[in-house]
């Protein structure tokens, strides 16, 4: 059973991510060579990373692992606010956002604004009530998106919201969640703000809860961005029922991201088979718009034996190899094809940012980057000095 339903996520997986690219040569010399690199991918995969680690020198290790292997990013625990304050006064946001290194074209999640329950919120807060302390809710608002405003492309608001309500039962107020997205969106609208939970796809109730959540969310008009997933995995997880699961939490119609990918698993082999069977689903679903694993390296996982990493060295163990190899290799376009006057060419494509190489001769005689995504895209291209062009049509 199970390999027909990793076959079918296989097929899946095709129909979805191939657009194909038409190539056709008019007019042009007799004899090109076309290079197509695929430079980004549009479906998110990243990682948790520790804001130590990701930007001090002496893990040097450490942040080659994370981008040979990412695009997105995600601060572990840095932004959420017992960290920021651990007294009453003061915030501290140094080397929060600087800390990923975006010259690598790194995108960012922001996690988080609220976490309300136990020892989630600043210990200062729990002698505080009503209007005192939803004042001091707003000003974190303020804050957060004032420091952060456009940099990060969504924001966990309110996490674990279907488990913890500390801030619903202390201001007596069943509807303050929705404002915190209310407030985040006027303050910072071009970040999504996105719903996150645990248990989504291990427990039906969570499953329930949540889509009814989201749900509640979409008729009041809460600008909800996305649902995020935690997907914190034990061993030999059943795809069948995460598959069914993500079908019911897609019904509320909003984008999903797996934001806290990672399988329990001791055995390299099998772990290493279980990130591949997972990623596969995840990827091929319709409503996914992308993966997060919840750290890589076994010396900074809160769950060592998930890790994809290993000792002083950040070296790729089976499950790292497999992770790379998908997502830098089996899950990229790049190709190299030679074509003549008049001649079509028809490649299929993963989804995201490419480099387009004429070559004649040996010499790049053009260059030029474009996106391949579900909308199609066409291109004209005007050789230098000839007069003549060719034209490239990326189109479904």
């Amino acid at each position: 059973m199970l390999p027909l339903f990793i076959n079918r996520c296989q097929i899946a997986l095709t129909a979805l991510s191939f657009p194909p690219i038409y190539l056709l040569l008019l007019l042009l010399l007799y004899y090109v060579a076309f290079q197509i690199q695929q430079l980004k991918s549009e479906f998110g995969w990243g990682s948790a990373v520790n804001v130590n680690n990701i930007h001090d020198s002496a893990h040097h290790a450490y942040q080659k692992f994370f981008y040979d292997t990412f695009e997105w990013a995600v601060l572990e625990n840095a932004l959420k606010w017992p960290a920021l304050e651990g007294s009453k006064v003061g915030t501290s946001y140094i080397t929060l956002f600087n800390s990923i290194n975006l010259s690598c074209r790194i995108k960012v999640r922001g996690h988080n604004i609220f976490w309300g329950g136990g020892n989630k919120i600043p210990r200062w807060q729990k002698s505080m009530s009503g209007a005192e302390l939803k004042s001091v809710l707003e000003k974190h608002i303020q804050d957060m998106t004032k420091t952060f405003k456009g940099k990060f492309q969504h924001w966990d608001v309110e996490n674990e919201n279907i488990h913890l309500h500390y801030y619903e039962d202390i201001l007596h107020d069943p509807d303050i969640t929705q404002w915190m997205f209310r407030e985040t969106h006027r303050l910072d609208p071009h970040t999504k703000c996105y719903l996150n939970d645990y248990s989504v796809v291990s427990s039906r109730l969570s499953t329930l809860a949540y889509l009814d959540q989201a749900l509640k969310f979409k008729a009041a008009g809460v600008p909800v961005g996305g649902m995020g997933i935690q997907s914190h995995l034990g061993k030999n997880p059943d795809l069948t029922i995460i598959k069914k699961r993500l079908d019911e939490v897609a019904k509320a119609g909003y984008p999903i991201w797996i934001t806290e990918l990672d399988i329990n698993e001791s055995d390299e082999n099998k772990k290493s088979k279980n990130y591949e069977d997972v990623m596969r689903l995840y990827f091929s679903h319709p409503a996914v718009h992308g993966v997060m694993f919840w750290g890589f390296w076994d010396g900074r996982h809160w769950r060592p034996s998930a890790a994809l990493a290993n000792g002083d060295h950040v070296t790729p163990n089976a499950a790292g190899r497999k992770v790379q190899n998908l997502l830098q290799k089996a899950w990229r376009t790049n190709e190299t094809r030679d074509i003549q006057h008049g001649q079509k060419l028809h490649i299929r494509a993963f989804k995201g940012n490419y480099k387009l190489l004429v070559h004649h001769n040996g010499n790049m005689i053009h260059s030029q980057n474009f996106s391949l995504n579900s909308n199609g895209n066409s291109l004209n291209i005007n050789l230098s000095g000839s007069g003549e062009y060719t034209q490239i049509f990326v189109a479904l």
